[in-house]
């Protein structure tokens, strides 16, 4: 079997890590994920709102279907030739959340507590095995004890993986996928590991569709297992058979779904393509009114896409230190390089650093808007125990530069404010976005006091969050599309919107549509939204309600 990790810290306890401290730190992330679903409440963003609306659907036995259209994407990028709601649901987004919350919903209830009673329960669970892999590979308990804590905590994901979101459930198959490689690397009989990791590869490639680059960490077990590359262990070659099975147990869990897709919509990935990899802006993905191709994503000039790459892995990299609790990404930085050879992490270390370039390279704009984010559990759980155990090492390291860092009480110092100003940098980072989301949340509550008052039950509704809208007045709702005018209001004419609302943050003049000033609005081509009387239905600070005028055809 593979050594453990070399650097481990000198300040480790020597006791093995106790089932009594695996049941201390999940009580701890019970504790703290439930509290966090309470006090957060309503979907805070369209990401669980849209979750929560197909979940909602699947319980009533509508099936895979919403009556709210959140983005041109779920329909091809395009106005449909025969438009209309509800429509078939998960054109861009993968199954599995909505299917577990649904399920969750059936046995307990339809209430929103319990659609997020599984990611409560799936994100406690990932704090222990966090700790797992700490004594795993390192052999030291305080890595392990010291990882767990700060796998509660992970910069905004205290608040973040209690939501009807991705997160846990992409972390729990990430989880599999990279620790089953990992021990198909060190353990002699490594095949039935390989298959684990690519049942993990399965299940988190229905939670999102990255889940399919985690495919690479058993496929680099198999490789140092098959001494190709540059790492070698002392165990048997592992055969053909098991990757074969490893990929056959992905394609498995994977098939039904994409059978679906293909019948559904006529492609296994409907929402791959122009409008996800050749954007030039985040928001240009929510177009309709002009071609995205390869070719006008060219047309924006080598600096412009060469600079917008570089800045999103400098993003990215800002993101990581977030998530780590910021002085820790120096030490997992360190861990990286220091640990390079080692085998037992060869499938972690290529797996971050391929999803790192592929995250920046391909997803240039959606990287640092939330996927690196939605990623993230995947590679926590080993990230964290590495940069853990490559503190003091680290420190180490630089004591032979600085005398400061090569005393012992200096670095047991640092470990201990490195914890608390990551648990610090959670905490108030967490408060804040609870503050901000709990405003959003303020807002669309008079939103729709408003519309249960004034809208008929068949109005359609045009908002920048069609299922949250949904979701709280039950009436259909369709995103409006980042296009001049006239694009806007073949959208509104093609659904038959009644009401369309606009909101605008604060400090601003106008909302993102341009729409604040209803009919007097103009646009940057020079058209008036015409389809919009002059003064709205509501009007106050942070957003406005308007009543669609009549065609006049």
């Amino acid at each position: 079997m593979e050594p453990r990790i070399r650097g481990r810290d000198r300040c480790r306890l020597a006791a093995p890590v106790r089932r009594f401290d695996l049941l201390i730190l999940v009580v701890a992330a019970l504790v703290a994920r439930g509290a966090a679903a309470i006090v957060i409440g309503e979907p805070p963003y369209l990401d669980p709102a849209y979750y929560e609306l197909v979940a909602r659907q699947l319980v009533a036995g509508e099936g895979f279907t919403t009556p709210a259209l959140w983005s041109f994407l779920e329909v091809g990028g395009r106005l449909p030739l025969d438009p209309g709601l509800p429509v078939p649901s998960n054109g861009h987004w993968m199954p599995l959340t909505s299917i577990v919350a649904a399920g969750s919903m059936a046995i307990f209830g339809a209430s929103r507590l319990a659609a997020e009673l599984p990611m409560v329960i799936a994100g406690a669970v990932l704090v222990p095995l966090t700790a797992v892999v700490g004594w795993d590979l390192w052999g030291s308990r305080s890595v392990a004890l010291l990882s767990g804590v700060l796998a509660i905590f992970a910069g905004p994901m205290l608040v973040f993986v209690p939501l009807v979101d991705s997160f846990a459930l992409f972390g729990l198959g990430g989880f599999a996928a990279i620790y089953g490689a990992t021990r198909a690397v060190r353990e002699p009989k490594g095949g039935l590991w390989l298959v684990l990791a690519g049942i993990g590869v399965g299940v988190a490639t229905l939670t999102r569709i990255d889940g399919m680059v985690l495919a690479i960490a058993p496929a680099v077990a198999w490789l140092v297992r098959r001494s190709m590359g540059p790492w070698r262990v002392d165990l048997p070659a592992l055969s053909w058979r098991w990757a074969i099975a490893s990929a056959a147990v992905t394609i498995v869990l994977l098939s039904p779904w994409l059978l679906r897709q293909q019948m559904v919509f006529g492609t296994p990935f409907p929402s791959a393509g122009g409008h996800t990899l050749w954007i030039t802006s985040f928001n240009e993905q929510f177009s309709i009114g002009h071609p995205i191709d390869l070719g006008t994503y060219l047309a924006s000039g080598a600096p412009a896409i060469i600079g917008s790459k570089l800045e999103s892995w400098g993003l990215l990299v800002g993101r990581t230190a977030v998530l780590l609790g910021g002085a820790f990404v120096f030490s997992f930085g360190y861990g990286m390089w220091h640990e390079r050879h080692n085998a037992a992490l060869a499938p972690f270390l290529v797996y971050w650093l391929a999803l790192f370039v592929i995250m920046g390279g391909l997803f240039t704009l959606h990287a640092p808007q939330g996927a690196w984010y939605h990623s993230a559990w995947a590679w926590l759980p080993f990230a964290i125990p590495l940069a853990v155990g490559s503190f003091t090492p680290g420190t180490e390291a630089l004591g032979r530069r600085a005398l400061l860092f090569s005393r012992e009480r200096n670095q047991r110092f640092l470990l201990g404010a490195a914890m608390a100003g990551a648990i610090a940098l959670s905490i108030i980072g967490s408060a804040s976005l609870s503050v901000g989301w709990a405003a959003d949340a303020s807002r669309l509550a008079a939103i729709t006091r408003f519309l249960n008052r004034h809208a008929e039950p068949s109005d359609v509704i045009m908002y920048v969050n069609p299922p949250a809208i949904s979701l709280s007045t039950g009436r259909r709702s369709v995103a409006p599309p980042f296009d001049p005018y006239p694009v806007i209001e073949a959208v509104v004419r093609a659904y038959d919107v009644a009401w369309i609302v606009v909101e605008r943050q604060s400090g601003t003049s106008e909302d993102a549509l341009g729409l604040w000033n209803g009919s007097s609005s103009i646009d940057s081509a020079g058209n008036r939204a015409t389809f919009l009387p002059r003064e709205p239905a509501l009007a106050s600070r942070s957003h406005r309600i308007f009543r669609v005028t009549p065609d006049r055809e």
